[in-house]
């Protein structure tokens, strides 16, 4: 009887023991089946594509720009102070106090009445690209910078973009409005080096532009982002005028592996640029879906779409009665950032992301340059030159790949249950075999007593 009672015992111990660690490992199994790994951090860096690099103009209203629009004025009440509403506009690039709803209406009603579009007064009155870049080099060489950079409208207001798939185009109805550009050429790295890289020299006039409208303190705001993203501002930077700016370029690519790929979305946690479709973005990238959420949100509570959405409808399009609204909306939506699975953007599965690391320097050595590339431009407190390069020839490769496939989490089990009760797969057929013929033995047994019974 002792005997039995320690076998027993022994035999639940072990038993115990043994789900006990099965369910831990399914547990890892199911928590944590992949893991980002390095797998090399020395990938040549040729070819690469560079990233989108948006660059945008503090003036955000200049007076050139409000004199030419002033003079195609030429119904409604053009004795109306329009210099004294043009600046609400201004809500549509950064927030602003409480603006008059009269006074918005009053502004729209004008630029209606001229059948005028808040998007055809949101690209014609900021400093165009053509005035704010003065010159640009790219790769050795010297460019017009209309030809490296295209404008954009983003949720910063009007800016310049390099090597973006987005840019500002007038339609068929003479509307303006960002589309995607059709057989886009990427630019792509061949060198490295401060001298292979984009130099920009930009001077954002304020002698030109309207008081009180400067954004930024007169600073420079710069995003990246990869060329086939919408500009974004998860990797943005504000740089002083009056400096030299040297953006210090890195690359991290991430890619999955064969097994996390036959995972479901649930495991690998991400999703491939066709798996999920935006709206107004087509494919799936993770900082479009979070400007996609907050487009929502606007459409939800202001009725109308944003004006920097790309193909955006010029009657769906929100005009400028829908500021106080639109920036409600992104004071909310500033206060939820931290707010994880809001909007259920889960992370590229296939993606390269670009850091930029800023060095800040001042203009006064300029001029003591012994091959000075920057003759004939007049610098001042206003002026900023900016310097983008990949200093290394080569980038990080990571790959997402399994923690614990479901072959190895069999062998683990197996292992387990092979630690704690001796037990195999011909175990496991053996202990089948043991219950099928005692079954069968009790049934035998059951329907003969059963049938003494009767007789």
């Amino acid at each position: 009887m002792d005997t039995r009672c320690f076998w027993a015992v022994t035999m639940f111990l072990n038993v115990g023991v043994a789900c006990m660690l099965g369910l831990l490992l399914y547990l890892r199994f199911y928590e944590m089946p992949t893991r980002i790994t390095i797998e090399n951090q020395f990938e040549p860096i040729q070819n690469l594509p560079y990233p989108a690099i948006t660059i945008c103009s503090p003036n955000h209203i200049t007076n050139s720009a409000l004199d030419r629009f002033k003079k195609s004025l030429v119904s409604g009440n053009v004795t109306t102070d329009i210099k004294r509403l043009v600046p609400h506009i201004l809500g549509s690039v950064t927030i602003l106090n409480k603006l008059k709803l009269s006074e918005l209406k009053q502004l729209q009603n004008i630029i209606e009445s001229n059948r005028y579009k808040a998007l055809d007064v949101l690209s014609l009155l900021p400093q165009r690209c053509d005035q704010f870049l003065k010159r640009c080099f790219f790769e050795q060489k010297v460019y017009p910078c209309k030809e490296l950079f295209y404008p954009i409208i983003t949720k910063s207001g009007m800016c310049c973009v390099f090597n973006s798939i987005y840019k500002l185009k007038k339609g068929n109805n003479g509307v303006y409005r960002n589309e995607r550009q059709t057989n886009f050429s990427k630019h792509k790295v061949t060198k490295v080096g401060l001298s292979h890289g984009l130099n920009v020299v930009m001077d954002y006039d304020p002698c030109n532009a309207m008081d009180s409208s400067i954004v930024y303190a007169g600073a420079t705001k710069v995003m990246l982002t990869d060329w086939r993203e919408f500009p974004a501002n998860e990797e943005a930077s504000f740089i002083k005028s009056g400096t030299e700016a040297f953006h210090v370029l890195s690359n991290t690519f991430t890619y999955c592996s064969d097994e996390v790929q036959q995972l479901p979305l649930s495991s690998r946690k991400c999703y491939f640029k066709d798996e999920l479709t935006l709206p107004y973005f087509k494919d799936y990238h993770n900082s479009d879906c979070e400007l996609s959420c907050l487009i929502k949100e606007v459409e939800n509570q202001c009725q109308c779409t944003p004006l920097y959405v790309p193909y955006v409808s010029t009657h769906a399009a929100c005009n400028f009665t829908s500021l106080d609204c639109i920036m409600a909306v992104q004071l909310a939506n500033m206060n939820r950032l931290n707010e994880n699975g809001r909007c259920n953007c889960l992370r590229d599965c296939i993606s390269h992301s670009y850091t930029s690391k800023v060095i800040i320097g001042n203009l006064k050595s300029v001029e003591h340059l012994m091959d000075n590339r920057y003759s004939g431009i007049v610098f001042n407190g206003s002026t900023t030159i900016m310097h983008f390069y990949f200093p290394a020839p080569f980038y990080v490769k990571q790959k997402q790949e399994t923690v614990i496939s479901l072959i190895s989490l069999m062998s683990n089990l197996g292992g387990v249950f092979g630690l704690c009760l001796g037990c195999s797969f011909i175990s496991l057929i053996e202990i089948w075999f043991y219950i099928y013929v005692a079954l069968k033995k009790y049934v035998k047994g059951h329907l003969k007593k059963r049938r003494h019974q009767r007789e």
